[in-house]
């Protein structure tokens, strides 16, 4: 059996991915589906029922259609194409660590299994198994993030305190349910509105469409074709290696090493008039996320031969220059996402911005981070 590890050059080719993948939101188009009489629920009680509903078993089949026009990404083909396209997802849930779902492609299939003991990774096209030892601290936003039950709580969870309201309800995988409308209240985030459809016996989201503000589609609509809200059985729960199958195995403190090779120095307290809600995240020094609920943004240093790599990336996909006092912007948006590479002339670094938030709100944070000396870093 072969066995591989990340190392740590590769990161150079992670540049833009980093960025982009710490606050991925997907994005597609919208299906006509056909309005459902179900009766009237509170969505203060959807939205309680969602929240609730991590330990809901259930297994089915769900499509997710991404429309985000996303620059080519160094090394992430998997990730371009999931926001950029139509991806079905078989899934199996028991638990939040016992699960399954599977992508199948036109090249392959792609399985990914939750065990108590972590994770593991079934690649039916190269014949690989591959393990996780211990926990991942971050990872690059996969197909399993996009199901309707996990992308709502994660969602619900970062705008706890926004109004919801009730929506038409609509028949999806066989059923009509009601729907509930998120609206954010922070007038600096890029999502318009989330809206979703969830089963009331069981809070269990079955459909999820994201916009951003200002525009007419949704950018991430997910939604189950066939749903059963029964456990799976252990057998699908179980990864079965094939006779002369490979074995790859990825240490999680490697992927520490190989991701706090990105950050250098401390988080400011406050940026953009955002206090700073969490350093060092996941033990990559000098990650810092600002703000809270669905605007919040992340800011990280880097060194340089990585900044105009990322300033490369952006110029390349028709971002924008802009001149900052002591430095220079380069900025994307990419409804609903954000990224603002920065260079400063004053501290000789550069840094990369990124979130669901607007762009003035980044470029604001570009200017104060260009600003800051390089003792204080």
């Amino acid at each position: 059996m072969g066995l591989s590890v990340v190392r740590r050059g590769t990161v150079r080719s992670w540049a833009l991915v980093v960025a982009v993948a710490v606050v991925a939101v997907l994005a597609p188009q919208v299906p006509r589906w056909l309005p459902g009489s179900a009766a009237s629920v509170s969505p203060d009680l959807l939205r309680a029922g969602v929240l609730g509903s991590g330990s809901q078993a259930h297994q089915g089949l769900v499509e997710i259609n991404g429309s985000l026009k996303l620059p080519e990404l160094p090394r992430a083909r998997d990730l371009t194409s999931l926001l950029t396209g139509t991806t079905r997802v078989r899934t199996w849930y028991e638990s939040p660590s016992r699960w399954r779902f599977d992508v199948v492609s036109a090249v392959g299939e792609r399985d990914v299994y939750g065990t108590p003991d972590g994770e593991l990774t079934w690649d039916y096209g190269a014949n690989l198994l591959t393990r996780v030892v211990g926990t991942p601290p971050v990872r690059l936003p996969r197909a399993g993030d996009l199901l309707p039950p996990d992308l709502a709580r994660r969602v619900l969870s970062a705008a706890e305190d926004d109004p919801v309201s009730a929506l038409p309800a609509r028949r999806v995988a066989g059923r009509e349910v009601p729907g509930l409308r998120l609206t954010p209240s922070d007038p600096a985030t890029t999502i318009g509105h989330m809206d979703m459809w969830v089963d009331p016996g069981i809070g269990l989201p079955v459909a999820v469409e994201v916009s951003a503000r200002g525009v007419d589609r949704p950018v991430l609509v997910s939604r189950f074709l066939e749903l059963s809200a029964t456990p799976p059985g252990a057998d699908v729960l179980t990864p079965k290696q094939s006779r002369g199958s490979g074995l790859s195995i990825m240490a999680a403190p490697d992927v520490d090493e190989w991701l706090g090779a990105l950050g250098r120095g401390r988080s400011p307290a406050r940026l953009a008039g955002r206090e700073l809600r969490e350093a060092d995240v996941s033990g990559v020094r000098g990650v810092g996320v600002y703000g809270t609920g669905l605007s919040a943004f992340v800011a990280l240093p880097v060194p340089r031969d990585i900044g105009a790599g990322a300033a490369e990336a952006v110029v390349n996909a028709g971002g924008t220059r802009e001149e900052l006092p002591r430095g220079e912007a380069l900025h994307l948006s990419i409804a609903p996402l954000s990224v603002v590479v920065v260079r400063s002339e004053f501290a000789r670094r550069w840094y990369l911005l990124a979130g669901l938030t607007t762009t003035d709100v980044l470029l604001e944070a570009a200017g104060e981070l260009a600003l800051l000396s390089r003792t204080r870093r």
